[in-house]
């Protein structure tokens, strides 16, 4: 008994030692598109008016950014109170233009790679239930004719 537990053991050990070593390597393709790096909610409780911030990196190998898109999710009513800054926390010239489930940031100058941009929106106003809400954000680069998917903004509710 104690023999068979003794080679089920080492047979279990040699096959384990014997597997290849498998590498990971970056992917690349992720250095060259925006990305959403964060997302912070004022305050983080369930308040009927609240300002959600966006946080995105457009990598230094991207294409120069010229428009973002925010799907709104059901149950919350945006409002015109949008501002977006560099990491120096310079404001940028943007038209903006809110429809009722979309955001459309169009940027007066285009953004240039290796740039942190970030987007508070003010005053939205909660008027549905939900533990999350998700916003899908979509860029427009420059040399790309389509609104290209960068992620998934998603806000938690603390109770």
């Amino acid at each position: 008994m104690i023999r068979t537990l003794v080679y089920a053991t080492v047979f279990s050990l040699a096959v384990i030692a014997s597997a290849p070593v498998v590498y990971g390597s970056p992917i690349t393709a992720i250095s060259k598109v925006p990305r959403i790096v964060s997302s912070v909610q004022f305050p983080q409780t369930r308040w009927g008016v609240v300002r959600h911030t966006i946080r995105l990196q457009i990598p230094k190998n991207s294409s120069t950014l010229s428009q973002l898109i925010v799907n709104v999710p059901p149950g919350l009513t945006m409002s015109n109170q949008i501002t977006v800054s560099n990491q120096s926390g310079e404001k940028l010239g943007t038209n903006i233009a809110i429809n009722e489930r979309e955001v459309t940031i169009s940027f007066l100058k285009y953004v240039a790679p290796g740039t942190n941009l970030n987007i508070a929106m003010k005053d939205i106003k909660i008027v549905g239930i939900s533990n999350a809400w998700l916003y899908p954000v979509s860029a427009r680069l420059i040399g790309i004719n389509a609104d290209l998917p960068i992620g998934i903004a998603r806000f938690r509710i603390y109770r």
